[in-house]
């Protein structure tokens, strides 16, 4: 089955001031005050203010700018200029800097970066023409919104994911609709338009479309009702309503849709209550109720959903306390409560949980520090303190971790 691909995603609320001219650039040694950090596969980037941008971790395709001898950036590199959004996954680069000019680079094989096909990366930042409100990459296909609600993506086509196109590569941005506000590009692609009508495009096999047919499609498939937030995962998905209700859609072999029931589910099955987030991944979803009360279900034979030994199906399974938010990621789940601590559990293969052990762990671990959020990626675990500072753990060979050095850690160390 396909991985889950995931990108790192950083957004400043507000449009910036002109910054310098656009090309990847410094090292830095000191660490700023961050207001958001977001990891990928192998890299992890954060914010400051005035729409600064930092990265850190694996930069063989030049996704972080030119690349070192060992294509490895073990400590925060700042990327020239300021960005009102930015995005990194896979090593593909892609923002939005002042006045809607939107930029990508990185790795080329594909058309990820809306330029003809190179065999190496192309490290400079180029121009896609227009003027953009976000641009994000899975670092295989990238999508983005102009200003005038135009969602247009380009990259790797292979499921119709960037709209379907002629062959298996969009070299250029391919108009998919128009109207759009949001948007989350992977294997299946799915966005939010002005009126909150949801729609799904790309890998249909096992009905993430909710359309009932089980094939792909570039065309946008209409999600039924109106959304507030919809999160993709690896062959599922989940959204929340404005009301609150939410629905999850596509493969429920161990009852990540439809909860408790492993069976096939045409069309999107309901949740009991009203929620504030849900989020879906490799088997198992998450979320937060409007009342800060926490639950998972679906697959837990890796410790995913929390309910303290193996199981292949787990229903509804709620957590003590009050949350602010949970989220799941490739066989790991990590959340927040509302006294801000920060408590992880799950697969913990390369060490994602933080508790010094690289054993599954099937009960939430409580880490030390009050968080403001956190972010997880196949291999590592990136959070934001309250004090702004970035700490990370789990799988570092290629400096994703962002504290000097190029080993793996089973507990926090800080990005700087």
């Amino acid at each position: 089955m396909p991985g889950v691909l995931l990108a790192v995603v950083v957004t400043v609320a507000a449009l910036l001031a002109p910054g310098a001219a656009a090309q990847p650039a410094e090292r830095t040694r000191s660490a700023p005050a961050f207001t958001a950090v977001s990891t990928s596969w192998g890299g992890t980037c954060a914010t400051a203010s005035r729409g600064r941008v930092w990265c850190w971790g694996s930069n063989a395709s030049g996704g972080l700018g030119p690349v070192d001898d060992d294509g490895k950036v073990p400590r925060p590199r700042r990327i020239e200029g300021r960005w009102s959004q930015f995005s990194n996954a896979d090593g593909v680069s892609c923002g939005v800097r002042t006045r809607g000019r939107g930029y990508c680079w990185g790795r080329n094989e594909l058309g990820q970066i809306a330029r003809p096909i190179t065999g190496y990366p192309v490290v400079e930042p180029q121009r896609v023409a227009g003027r953009w409100r976000e641009i994000r990459t899975t670092g295989t296909t990238t999508c983005g919104i102009r200003t005038s609600g135009a969602l247009l993506c380009w990259g790797w086509d292979n499921h119709e994911q960037a709209g379907g196109v002629d062959g298996v590569y969009a070299l250029e941005p391919h108009l998919v609709g128009r109207g759009f506000v949001s948007v989350a590009p992977g294997l299946t692609s799915c966005g939010i338009k002005r009126d909150a009508s949801g729609w799904c495009w790309g890998w249909g096999l096992y009905d993430q479309l909710a359309n009932g047919n089980n094939t792909d499609t570039g065309d946008p498939q209409r999600i039924r009702g109106r959304w507030r937030t919809i999160d993709a995962g690896e062959s599922s998905a989940c959204g929340v309503r404005p009301s609150g209700r939410a629905a999850c859609w596509g493969q429920n072999t161990n009852g990540q849709v439809r909860p408790g029931s492993p069976s096939d589910v045409a069309g999107i099955s309901t949740l009991p209550g009203r929620w504030r987030e849900v989020s879906t991944s490799a088997g198992a979803s998450c979320g937060v109720t409007t009342r800060g009360r926490a639950a998972c279900w679906g697959w837990d034979g890796v410790g995913t959903v929390g309910s303290g030994a193996p199981a292949q199906v787990v229903g509804i399974h709620r957590f003590p306390g009050r949350w602010v938010s949970v989220l799941t990621r490739a066989d790991n789940t990590c959340g927040i409560r509302t006294d801000r601590r920060l408590w992880c559990w799950g697969s913990n293969e390369y060490g994602n949980v933080g508790n010094g052990s690289l054993e599954p762990r099937f009960t939430p671990h409580r880490l030390p520090g009050r968080w403001a959020s956190v972010a997880l990626a196949g291999t590592h675990t990136c959070g934001l303190q309250r004090d702004a500072s970035v700490w990370c753990w789990g799988s570092g060979t290629a400096g994703e971790l962002g504290y000097g050095r190029l080993d793996d850690r089973l507990t926090p160390v800080r990005a700087r």
